[in-house]
């Protein structure tokens, strides 16, 4: 089972504006919602390997410890791939702030 919730952030450590597989960083956080680790995404808006687009494989190896995915914005064929294909979970946020969009995942989920 995947144990990590990956939130698509930008370098404030705010939730990226743009699509999750472009955000620059990914913070990963616990099932229990606790911050563990800040990833640097290679395949970033700007970056060379710019090369995810239409292939979240890339972003799902990337973040492979991670069953859920919190951004601002995401394809709907890249979250429906994520779904059917890739075991992970999308979940849409509209907060700024990470740990606040991660606790709504929590309600969202436990509903």
């Amino acid at each position: 089972m995947k144990k990590m919730i990956a939130v698509a952030a930008d370098k404030n450590g705010k939730i990226w504006k743009g699509h999750f597989g472009i955000s620059p960083v990914y913070l990963l956080f616990d099932n229990n919602g606790n911050p563990v680790e800040t990833k640097t995404n290679p395949f970033a808006a700007g970056e060379k390997g710019h090369q995810h687009h239409d292939d979240p494989k890339l972003i799902v190896n990337l973040l492979s410890d991670c069953g859920v995915f919190i951004a601002k914005r995401m394809g709907d064929q890249s979250k429906k791939n994520l779904v059917e294909k890739m075991n992970v979970i999308p979940f849409i946020t509209e907060k700024e702030n990470p740990s606040d969009a991660v606790k709504d995942y929590f309600e969202f989920k436990g509903k």
